[in-house]
């Protein structure tokens, strides 16, 4: 390795690892934003909070890692450019691939551990991520019980205090509904009172005072419309509710793991075979099941006439004597209406199937689709900082930001093609990759020549030859 490849390495690294992160913080911050409202006022630990980000940040990997190899690459170059290093080491006689070889080198490096980080690591991390946020959206909002508001968050029961101590303890004017067969049937109102938790906050437990408790009993007699009322005073009452609602639950990985996000190549491999299978035996199994249906011969019972004159019917059923002809055609009816709706559920089980399939290769194909738009962003960046001259944050940040909108549009417009049968999931997952690919050569080429992008002479020529070619055709 020479001097100028450590030299242009060590000029890569930086922006690269910086952009990364800035790129990683935004996506983050999106993700907060849409996930805001299931996140606040639940009383959630903070090592809770941070798993979930981490969780969160591991899949957002994709989207920073591209962004950021463009941005890097074309802030390298964009520098070197500027500084007239460039133009110097043409003059020595290097060529643009000699001094970009290291920087593809990263580039190779990058995409292979993009690839093993998409296989192994992004779906233990999916998993993981999707398991602690139905966890979290589970979870009720913390216990904060406020004056002059009813708190119906703890099932079965309505609270209303009237204040509450600085403390955060004793509370007045209290009233506590308990709900039992859907109605208000058991009422406590108490003129003071504490309010605390248990130690292991499995419990609520009100220590009331001075007050009157109002119970509906069930109804009595044969038509159960007698119902009695019982009142009761009382100086202290320690009413316990139950908080297990509030805890956090842990649902089982198993639940998802099967899920084709969870899953590596040789796992999707793996199901898309079985799908197929599944699917071709459906298929296979349906024409036998309808042959034996119509092929059961004539209902019992059932004569024809004589088959003499049979020339001169013009239709099956006058074979069939006028009095039987009737159940004939109900039964007949009742088969048709019976194959159809079986042939119908067979039908959508196989649409089913087929849309099943079609996700699995999507995300099949995005296992590589990653590392290789890596590997193209560097095709791009490097000879488009070669071409803008232009390094730091300004020019650099806005080209790399326009060029990876308009390849996640690509992408998410191929996936979604690919979702709906438009396109099939190879090409609808590589269109995006199609599309760079030229870009690709063309920015190379222009860097390699030092043409700039756009060059007004030269369209204006194409222009007049085109111009020329038509009044010939014309003429």
């Amino acid at each position: 390795m020479t001097k100028i490849d450590k030299y242009i390495i060590k000029s890569f690294l930086g922006p690269f690892i910086i952009s990364f992160i800035i790129a990683l913080i935004i996506f983050l911050m999106i993700f907060l934003w849409k996930y805001i409202e299931d996140l606040v006022g639940k009383g959630l630990e903070w090592y809770v909070i941070m798993k979930l980000l981490f969780y969160a940040s591991a899949n957002m990997v994709p989207l920073a890692l591209p962004i950021a190899v463009l941005l890097a690459c074309i802030m390298t170059y964009g520098n070197l450019g500027e500084r007239l290093e460039l133009a110097a080491l043409k003059s020595a006689g290097l060529s643009m691939f000699t001094f970009m070889r290291s920087t593809l080198l990263i580039g190779v490096f990058i995409a292979i551990g993009a690839y093993f980080f998409n296989n192994y690591v992004l779906p233990s991390a999916y998993l993981k991520f999707v398991v602690s946020l139905v966890d979290i959206t589970k979870q009720k909002p913390a216990l904060n019980i406020k004056p002059n508001e009813f708190y119906n968050e703890i099932d079965g029961y309505s609270i209303l205090i009237g204040g509450k101590s600085d403390d955060n303890v004793t509370i007045h004017e209290v009233t506590i509904y308990e709900e039992l067969d859907h109605s208000n049937d058991n009422v406590l109102i108490a003129e003071s009172g504490k309010m605390q938790t248990t130690s292991d906050n499995n419990n609520l437990v009100f220590s009331l005072k001075n007050g009157k408790q109002y119970e509906q009993l069930a109804p009595t007699g044969k038509g159960k419309r007698h119902v009695q009322h019982v009142r009761m005073h009382f100086a202290e009452w320690n009413k316990s509710l139950d908080l297990s609602g509030f805890q956090m639950t842990h649902t089982s990985e198993e639940l998802y793991q099967n899920h084709f996000k969870m899953l590596n190549t040789h796992q999707l491999s793996h199901a898309i075979d079985s799908l197929k299978t599944n699917n071709n035996n459906q298929a296979q199994a349906l024409a036998p099941t309808l042959r034996v249906s119509y092929l059961q011969g004539r209902a019992p019972g059932v004569t024809f006439n004589d088959t003499a004159y049979a020339h001169q019917a013009s239709s099956f059923i006058e074979l069939i004597p006028l009095a039987q002809r009737l159940p004939v055609i109900k039964k007949s009816l009742q088969s048709v209406r019976t194959q159809t709706g079986y042939t119908n559920q067979v039908l959508m089980r196989m649409k089913n199937t087929r849309t099943k399939i079609n996700s699995h290769l999507i995300e099949l194909n995005r296992k590589y689709t990653l590392p290789l738009s890596c590997l193209l962003f560097v095709f791009i960046g490097a000879p488009l900082g070669a071409i803008i001259r232009k390094g730091g944050f300004g020019l650099p940040v806005l080209l790399s930001i326009i060029i990876f909108i308009f390849y996640y549009v690509l992408n998410i417009t191929g996936e979604k093609m690919a979702e709906q049968s438009a396109l099939s999931p190879f090409v609808g997952m590589w269109l995006s990759s199609f599309i760079l690919v030229p870009i690709c050569v063309f920015l190379t080429i222009k860097a390699k020549n030092d043409a700039p992008i756009v060059d007004g002479e030269w369209y204006y020529n194409q222009l007049v030859k085109l111009k020329g070619v038509f009044s010939k055709i014309k003429s």
